[in-house]
């Protein structure tokens, strides 16, 4: 009977739970994750901000209830008293030194700005989130392999176990062979951890708390980055275009101070009068500022400089992004090239350690030279898994960086 004819399987390992994508579970942390909410709630903040702003336009009606301590005559007490009225009082900013103009302007820019935001801070939380998903998947699917070389490897030393009791195998190879047995399920232990770190640190981060251990099923060799991209469009270059759109306007709205002011407002007493009638009043007032110590000039000087800041950010932003996609996609290149010959190599390592099991059973070569033939077979495993996972990541952190990322 052959006894070293053990064929070498890698068992493919089927989790308790599902093969769930990291584009569904991205999906699902939207609803969870509390770093969304605030995304989320940042946009609405912005908006309803917005509208203290833009109140200005509009007409603002009070009921005003005053009163009045007078004394007309101080040589006589009898001409002290106190007059009560109640009126309503309207208030309406006619011309506001073109501000009106700049108003409608941000009005339209603020909502775009702070959904350019969001937009932004979910495509760096799915760039993080696909990089944890991955090295969580990863860590489960060395550990897979780990289980699978290990339950293999207790089958080589069950039988050469019962060999070296009959002296058909040195007791030196038994127990090299044990050896190697101990530090593969060391290294199993360190798997088991890998992966529960690995988990926490997703579960932590995308605010689930039911995922167990996920396998993707992506083959990263089948993965393409373009190097001929739409650019102007990634989320850093649009936030940073709206937030220089915003600044000019707010400019425009300060600088509106040094042109006159017109307001209309009207008084209507609900109280009648002596005679029975109900006083009135209709004012136009014009305003302009003659001295305010240079604040106005501060002001509008202090958002000059914040727009020009944002155009010079658009300018470094641009030219970095085509820099920065054009490394991405170099090294996703080399990654690829680089997960492509590790597996060769780990496809004729498995071939070298099949034949090294028939040799061995020839006698052409010793228990430790299949032992070292092995132990080249494992490192090669984690080496493709890892350089796997590096693939991957690069791939889903340059979709997010176009903004490419799963929409609700």
């Amino acid at each position: 009977m052959n006894y070293y004819k053990i064929a070498f399987l890698i068992v493919t390992f089927t989790p308790f739970i599902c093969s769930a994508s990291v584009e569904e579970l991205y999906l699902k942390s939207l609803k969870k994750s509390k770093q969304v909410e605030v995304f989320k709630l940042t946009e609405k903040k912005t908006v309803s901000d917005l509208e203290t702003v833009e109140s200005s336009l509009y007409p603002s009606l009070d009921a005003v209830y005053a009163n009045t301590y007078r004394d007309e005559y101080p040589e006589s007490s009898k001409n002290k008293e106190i007059d009560s009225e109640v009126y309503l009082s309207l208030r309406q900013k006619l011309f506001q030194g073109g501000a009106e103009f700049a108003l409608y302007d941000y009005n339209k820019i603020v909502p775009k700005q702070a959904k350019a935001l969001t937009d932004k801070s979910l495509a760096e939380y799915y760039s993080q989130f696909s990089t944890l998903f991955f090295q969580m998947s990863s860590a489960i699917e060395e550990k897979e392999r780990v289980e699978a070389l290990l339950k293999n490897l207790k089958k080589r030393v069950s039988i050469v176990r019962q060999r070296a009791k009959i002296g058909r195998d040195r007791k030196a190879d038994l127990y090299a062979l044990e050896s190697q047995l101990h530090r593969l399920e060391a290294g199993l232990v360190q798997s088991k951890a890998q992966v529960k770190t690995s988990m926490t640190d997703f579960m932590n981060f995308s605010g689930l708390d039911d995922v167990k251990e996920v396998k993707d099923s992506i083959d990263p060799l089948k993965l393409i980055l373009s190097k001929n991209v739409d650019l102007e469009n990634t989320p850093d270059l649009k936030s940073l275009k709206y937030d220089y759109e915003a600044s000019v306007a707010e400019a425009k709205i300060e600088k509106a101070a040094y042109y006159p002011q017109v307001d209309l407002s009207a008084d209507y007493n609900i109280d009648k009068n002596d005679i029975g009638e109900r006083d009135w009043r209709v004012s136009l007032n014009v305003t302009l500022n003659l001295l305010d110590f240079g604040e106005r000039k501060s002001k509008v000087t202090s958002r000059r400089i914040v727009s020009q800041i944002n155009k010079a950010q658009i300018d470094y932003n641009r030219r970095n992004t085509v820099n920065r996609w054009s490394a991405f996609v170099k090294n996703f290149d080399y990654k690829k090239n680089e997960l492509q010959t590790l597996r060769k190599a780990l496809y004729r390592s498995r071939a070298s350690y099949q034949e090294q099991l028939k040799d061995l059973n020839k006698g052409l070569v010793t228990q430790i030279e299949v032992i070292r033939s092995l132990d080249d077979v494992i490192d090669l495993e984690k080496l493709a898994i890892r350089s796997s996972l590096e693939v991957k990541s690069l791939y889903y952190q340059a979709n997010a960086y176009l903004g490419n990322i799963p929409k609700n």
